[in-house]
């Protein structure tokens, strides 16, 4: 992923981080499946594009239904910077096995699941904390149906 610093400061920041982080991955997606010839796995990144363009989708939804004094509130300890650094981490290369991309999906929905969680941690606020949360279930919720669609397309 492209190296970027960002201030994790408020609750919005922590919404628009998500969601560039998953049209961040959608783009890579986009450009895998442009470079691969193998039709599964052509499938594969064609899957992974809808199911992260959905999720950025839903963060920015999520933003724009929340009112903005929740929005605005600040997060007295950011989240660590090695979710940041663990994100930035993620190779991607062409000619990535089946495997390979599980591999990296699984490690960013993780990343993000932290990234939520610590956020969820540092704040007593509780319209804040259920929003948070909410975040929280729909990532974990998210991560595992993508390993279920694998598992299925596995079998094809």
């Amino acid at each position: 992923m492209k190296k970027q610093v960002y201030q994790l400061k408020q609750v919005r920041d922590v919404l628009a981080f998500g969601s560039h982080l998953h049209a961040e991955m959608k783009r890579m997606a986009e450009k895998m499946e442009s470079e691969e010839h193998n039709a599964r796995l052509k499938l594969l990144l064609e899957y992974l594009q809808r199911h992260e363009g959905e999720m950025a989708a839903s963060l920015n939804r999520f933003e724009e239904n929340t009112q903005p004094h929740i929005l605005d509130l600040w997060l007295p300890y950011p989240p660590d910077s090695r979710i940041e650094t663990k994100l930035q981490s993620l190779k991607i290369h062409p000619d990535m096995s089946l495997e390979e991309i599980v591999k990296v999906v699984m490690e960013f929905e993780d990343a993000l699941i932290e990234l939520y969680r610590e956020s969820l941690n540092e704040i007593d606020d509780p319209p804040v904390q259920e929003i948070l949360n909410n975040l929280l279930q729909l990532e974990d919720a998210e991560k595992h149906r993508f390993a279920m669609n694998v598992a299925r397309f596995q079998e094809m």
